[in-house]
C-alpha cells in the first residue's frame, strides 16, 4: 500500500509541476489575445478530454512526462471554430457593434506578447515554488537567534539535562543575548572537555555541566547517498568508525576523508540500541561557504549540535521573503552545479533524470507531507529554470528565435527553424538517455 502511494504520489507530483508550467503559457497566451486549440498534461493517448466553450481540448495523457499547450497557428486557422472566443488572422473583419474579444493566431500577435506567453511557463514554475516555500516556512516556522533552547536530541548515556524552552544566560561564564553566541562560544573548546551552561527555567537559574555541543548526531540523510544505502535514518548518533570512538561530527568527517572510498565500518545508536553497518564513501557534491559547488569523499548525511533554536511563526511578508530566498537559492545552487559539470569539477553522473526524480519524490512522500512539498517545490523551480535554457524546442530556444526576429525585422526562415527544433530535440534525447542512464545505475 506505502508502495502503491509513493507511485501516486511521484505521478501527481510531476503532473502537478507540469500543469502548472502549462497553465502559466495557457493564461498569460489568453490575456494577450491569443487563441487556444489544445492544453494537454502528458503525451501519447489521452485518458480524459474535455473541450471548453472556447473550442480548446483539455486532455490528460497516459505518460505524464511533459505536456504542451498549443496555440492556434496559420496552419490550423482554418478548422478552428470558436463558439464564443471570435478569431482574427488578419483576414477577418468584424461586423460594426460586435464587441466580442478578437483572438489571433500565434504568429500575428505582437512579438513582446509572444515573449511574454513564452516566459510565463518557467515564470509560473518560479511563483508556484516560492509560495510553496512561503507555506512550508509559515507552517514549520523559523529559528529564531532569541537564546531560547528548540528541540533537544536523543544521544546514549548522556543526560544533556536542557529542556525545551530555557533561555541560555551564559556559556562558560560569557554572557548570551543570541543563539548564534552559544556556538561561537561552545567551538571555541576543545571536542574533548565539558562546557558550563547557565539557564533561565521558569524563572528559576540552574547550573549544567555539559559535554561537546557538536556531537555525530545525524540530522539528515541525503537521497541515494552512501548512508542511505547503509540504513542510516535521521536520529542515529555515531559511536565509532573504523574502531575510534567518536566524540564530535568533525572526527566522523576526518575519518571520512581518509578513507580513500574505502569501506568504513561505523557503530551507531539507535533508540536505545547499538548496531553495526558498513559505509562506502564516494565523492559527492556539497556546497562550499562561498556558495561554489566541488566534490569532496562523503557518506551524505548532515551532522547537527545536540540542541537546535526554537522555532517561531514568520508573518506573511516574512513567508514569502523566505519563499523568494529559498526558490532563489535552488535556482543558483542548480546553476552553479550546472556550470561545475559543464567544466568537469563534478562528475555528471550526478545529473538525474525523470527515473531519478520519480525515486526521489516517492521516498520524499513516505516521510511525510513536508519533505515531500518542499521537493516539489525544488523540482518545480528547477523545471522552470530548465526551460529558460537556450535550447531549440524549449521556451529559452523560442526566446533565442524571437530575439533574432527583433533585431532582423523578420522571423529565421521556416528551414532553418525546422533544423533548429530537430537539433534542439536530439539535444534533449541524448541528455534524456544520459541522465536515465545514471538513474539506473544508481
Amino acid at each position: 500500500m506505502i508502495f502503491g502511494f509513493s507511485i501516486f504520489a511521484a505521478i501527481f507530483a510531476f503532473a502537478l509541476v507540469i500543469f502548472i508550467h502549462e497553465l502559466g503559457h495557457y493564461f498569460v497566451g489568453r490575456l494577450c489575445g491569443i487563441a487556444v486549440t489544445d492544453f494537454s498534461i502528458g503525451f501519447g493517448p489521452a485518458l480524459l478530454k474535455y473541450k471548453d466553450k472556447n473550442n480548446t481540448e483539455w486532455k490528460l495523457c497516459l505518460i505524464p512526462l511533459g505536456g504542451y499547450v498549443k496555440f492556434l497557428t496559420e496552419d490550423n486557422f482554418a478548422t478552428f471554430q470558436g463558439n464564443n472566443d471570435l478569431v482574427n488572422n488578419d483576414k477577418l473583419s468584424l461586423p460594426s457593434g460586435v464587441r466580442q474579444k478578437v483572438r489571433k493566431s500565434f504568429e500575428k500577435t505582437t512579438l513582446k506578447r509572444r515573449s511574454l506567453t513564452v516566459l510565463a511557463g518557467p515564470f509560473a514554475n518560479f511563483i508556484f515554488s516560492l509560495f510553496v516555500f512561503a507555506f512550508l516556512a509559515n507552517l514549520m516556522g523559523t529559528t529564531s537567534n532569541e537564546p531560547i533552547i528548540g528541540e533537544v536530541a536523543k544521544h546514549p548515556g548522556q543526560e544533556f539535562f536542557l529542556e525545551k524552552g530555557d533561555r541560555v544566560l551564559r556559556v562558560a561564564n560569557q554572557e548570551i543575548d543570541s543563539f548564534n553566541e552559544i556556538f561561537e562560544v561552545a567551538g571555541q573548546y576543545p571536542e574533548s572537555s565539558n562546557i558550563d551552561f547557565v539557564i533561565d527555567r521558569d524563572s528559576k537559574i540552574l547550573r549544567f555541566n555539559l559535554p561537546y555541543i557538536f556531537q555525530p548526531i545525524v540530522f539528515n540523510v541525503e537521497l541515494f547517498s552512501p548512508a542511505m544505502k547503509a540504513g542510516i535514518e535521521s536520529g542515529d548518533v555515531f559511536l565509532e568508525a573504523r574502531n575510534k570512538k567518536l566524540s564530535s561530527f568533525s572526527e566522523l568527517k576526518e575519518i571520512v576523508n581518509e578513507s580513500a572510498g574505502d569501506e568504513v565500518l561505523v557503530k551507531y545508536w539507535r533508540d536505545g540500541l547499538i548496531q553495526t553497518t558498513v559505509i562506502k564513501p564516494e565523492m559527492r557534491p556539497t556546497e562550499t561557504a562561498s556558495g561554489d559547488i566541488v566534490e569532496v569523499m562523503r557518506i551524505g548525511i548532515r551532522g547537527g549540535p545536540i540542541f537546535v533554536p526554537e522555532r517561531v511563526k514568520p508573518d506573511p511578508i516574512e513567508s514569502l521573503y523566505i519563499g523568494f530566498g529559498m526558490t532563489y537559492y535552488v535556482l543558483r545552487t542548480s546553476l552553479v552545479a550546472l556550470v561545475r559539470m559543464i567544466d568537469n569539477s563534478i562528475s555528471a553522473k550526478h545529473l538525474s533524470g525523470p527515473l531519478g526524480v520519480a525515486k526521489a519524490l516517492s521516498y520524499s512522500a513516505t516521510d511525510g507531507f513536508v519533505p515531500f512539498l518542499s521537493l516539489l517545490a525544488a523540482i518545480s523551480a528547477g523545471l522552470g529554470l530548465v526551460n529558460l535554457f537556450p535550447i531549440p524546442i524549449l521556451d529559452g530556444g523560442h526566446l533565442l528565435l524571437f530575439l533574432y526576429e527583433g533585431i532582423m525585422k523578420k522571423p529565421p526562415p521556416p528551414d532553418v527553424i525546422r533544423y533548429l527544433m530537430f537539433l534542439g530535440l536530439s539535444i534533449l534525447v541524448v541528455i534524456m538517455v544520459f541522465a536515465t542512464f545514471n538513474d539506473i545505475i544508481r
